[in-house]
């Protein structure tokens, strides 16, 4: 009698740990956690954005929302996908660089 209780705590243990490791194992494989962080990012940035409306360059973005952790490129990258939502708005200014883009927060 011992061995059958045994075995069936051993089962639904199993069980009940394949559950709830199924969904960070699913996202592992198929890279919904990077997907996650980008998004993440990208709701901050719009955040800041919607909370200062002003004009705000990719630097400033990067300084403010960031504290610097995340280099120019990829913020750019972040502002360039948000702003095929429609949600923001590139303003470009005479110097091409990355730095010197600004954004504005479109109210809808």
């Amino acid at each position: 009698m011992d061995v059958i209780l045994y075995d069936l705590f051993l089962v639904v243990f199993g069980i009940v740990l394949g559950v709830m490791v199924s969904d960070p194992l699913k996202k592992l494989f198929t890279g919904k956690y990077k997907e996650e962080a980008r998004q993440r990012k990208r709701v901050k940035l719009l955040i800041y954005m919607r909370e200062y409306v002003k004009k705000h360059t990719t630097e400033e973005l990067a300084q403010h929302v960031f504290l610097g952790k995340i280099d120019i490129a990829t913020v750019k990258q972040l502002l360039i996908d948000i702003e095929e939502t429609g949600l923001i708005k590139r303003i470009n200014s005479k110097d091409s660089d990355d730095e010197n883009i600004q954004w504005v927060y479109t109210e809808k």
